[in-house]
This record gives C-alpha cells, sequence and structure tokens, in this order.
C-alpha cells in the first residue's frame, strides 16, 4: 500500500475511532467547593435538564453562549448553597407538616400519580422535586427571619409614594350580577322568556335554578374582570343593568345572567391603599437587602470555583 494512501487510512480509523468512543465525563468533578459543600458537574447536569425546556444549551451550535449558560446556573446554585449553609448555621428547618402543607398547595388538583408523570417527563423523581423543595422552604424561611427584621418602613414612605403614584391604585370595574342555571337548553329558553315577560328574576332563580346560589335569589355578589369564567365574562360585562343575557352553554349546565348593578373604576383612597404600597416597598427594600447580606455572608465562607470542567464537558 502506498505511503499516502497508507497514512489516509490510518487517519480514517484513527478518527472513525474517536467518533464511535467518545470521552465521557465524570459527573463527580468538583465545580464549587462552598463552605464544607461540593457542588459537581453531575449536580449541574440534573440543573440543566430541568432547564434545557426553558433555556437553549446549544452544544454544538454557539458553544460559547452555552457555556455562559451554564456558569450563570452554577453561581446561582452557588448562592442557593451560601443560603443553605447559613440556615444551617442558624439551626433554621423546615417541618413534616410544613413541607407536607406546601406540596399540597402545590399540587392543587394533580395528584402524587398525575405530578409524578409530569416530573418524569423532565427526568425528575417526586422525592428529588420533594426535597428541592424543602430547601426552598428552609431558605425562604431564613430570609424572612433574617431580612424582614432589618427592614422599616415608616408610614412618611407609604403617604408619599401614594401621593407619587395615586393613579396606580384604584378600585377596578365590578358588577353585581344574578344567575340562573339549568340542566337543558330548552328550559332555559322558556325560563328566558318568560324573565323577558318581565317575570321576577329571584322568585324564578329560587323555584327553578340548579346553582347554588338558587336560595339567594340567583345573586353572584360583587365581581371584577378575571374573577368569573371567560364564556361568562365577555358576555355579563357588555350587558346594560337590568338587561337579561342570552342563554350560555357551559360545562355545568346552561345559564341565564341578569346584571344588578355596575361600579366604574374609582380612585382608592390612602387608607385602601396603605397595606399594598407596603408590600410593594417591602419588596423592593428585600431585594436590595439581600443583595448586600448575602454578599456579606459570601464573604465570611470559604467559597472556590472551577470552571474549567465546564469547556471539556457537554451536558
Amino acid at each position: 500500500m502506498p505511503l499516502l494512501a497508507l497514512s489516509s487510512f490510518l487517519f480514517y480509523s484513527y478518527e472513525k475511532e474517536l467518533k464511535v468512543k467518545p470521552v465521557v465525563p465524570d459527573f463527580s468533578t468538583a465545580l464549587a467547593h462552598v463552605g464544607g459543600k461540593v457542588i459537581t458537574l453531575g449536580d449541574l447536569r440534573a440543573e440543566v435538564g430541568r432547564y434545557k425546556g426553558i433555556l437553549s444549551f446549544d452544544e454544538k451550535g454557539n458553544v460559547k453562549e452555552s457555556i455562559n449558560l451554564k456558569k450563570a446556573l452554577l453561581n446561582r446554585m452557588i448562592d442557593d448553597t451560601v443560603l443553605e449553609v447559613e440556615a444551617d448555621r442558624r439551626n433554621v428547618s423546615v417541618t413534616p407538616d410544613e413541607l407536607e402543607s406546601e406540596v399540597g398547595s402545590l399540587l392543587g388538583e394533580y395528584d402524587e400519580a398525575k405530578l409524578g408523570l409530569i416530573l418524569s417527563s423532565n427526568d425528575v423523581s417526586f422525592e428529588d422535586w420533594k426535597s428541592a423543595l424543602e430547601k426552598r422552604l428552609k431558605i425562604r424561611k431564613l430570609l424572612l427571619l433574617e431580612l424582614d427584621s432589618r427592614i422599616k418602613i415608616a408610614d412618611k414612605e407609604t403617604k408619599d409614594y401614594f401621593n407619587e403614584h395615586a393613579e396606580k391604585f384604584k378600585w377596578p370595574e365590578r358588577v353585581r350580577a344574578s344567575q340562573i342555571m339549568l340542566e337543558d337548553e330548552a328550559t332555559a329558553e322558556k325560563i328566558r322568556k318568560k324573565l323577558l315577560n318581565k317575570g321576577d328574576f329571584a322568585k324564578i332563580a329560587r323555584e327553578f335554578s340548579r346553582s347554588p346560589d338558587a336560595t339567594a335569589g340567583g345573586d353572584l355578589g360583587y365581581f371584577s374582570r378575571g374573577q368569573m369564567p371567560p364564556e361568562f365574562e365577555s358576555v355579563v360585562f357588555e350587558l346594560k343593568v337590568g338587561q337579561v343575557s342570552e342563554v350560555i352553554k357551559s360545562i355545568y349546565g346552561f345559564h341565564i345572567f341578569k346584571v344588578v348593578a355596575k361600579e366604574k373604576p374609582r380612585a382608592m383612597k390612602y387608607e385602601d391603599a396603605r397595606d399594598r404600597i407596603r408590600k410593594i416597598l417591602l419588596i423592593k427594600k428585600r431585594e436590595k437587602e439581600f443583595k448586600n447580606w448575602l454578599v456579606e455572608i459570601k464573604k465570611e465562607l470559604n467559597i472556590e470555583v472551577d470552571t474549567k470542567p465546564l469547556l471539556a464537558s457537554s451536558l
């Protein structure tokens, strides 16, 4: 075989072998040491997996952007670990009841099996999700304990904020309506004809409506936009006071609405807006205080970071 052909063959064989046997990263490699805790390449890999559906990790395309995203995630993991270490130092803990209460509030209409299917599609087990939730709860308790005790909001601050942003504090448009709900459309249309013929809405609601509010004459009280199903809201807010709606179909049955009263958007008084303003100012001050406090506690910890493995690894 000619020397040139032999060289080409050997190069091809070598290149082929490299493709067949890629270098497998060691996921136990440490990326950061934070006060006795270690963040490994495997930990970052799991975090990347959680965000792959949201962020674009283009390993083969824009390598620089992909590495920058991983560095940003690593920095966030370092900050979270700093907070975990501080929570442990302050003996902050989460009780089983607190954890189960939070799990229950987050599950909502999902049961554990349904949530498990959603998590498994993102390569996350229910137990891992629950463990991560416990860490977040611990950090939340730490922040409330440490930061909120430092924050003071004077009455003058809330009054000044109200005076400067008074146009933002308004009661929304509201409608007071009544409804009659029937099980079939034909009956609903007959009832509607009675109402249009000056029938007493409340009396007919008590007699025929299958809705729980029938005993109150169908009175739903006041509500603003966003508080009713869209198919109801789009109709009710367009009705005039005293006007009866067409028959509206829903998963519950067939509905007839009547608007009893309407309120236009109106300005809030300071007393009405004060608690909302305090929450706004608390969030702003908490964010500022958090940044300063995080810098302080980082100075007290021994933090070592090595991002070189990121350059040589594909996650």
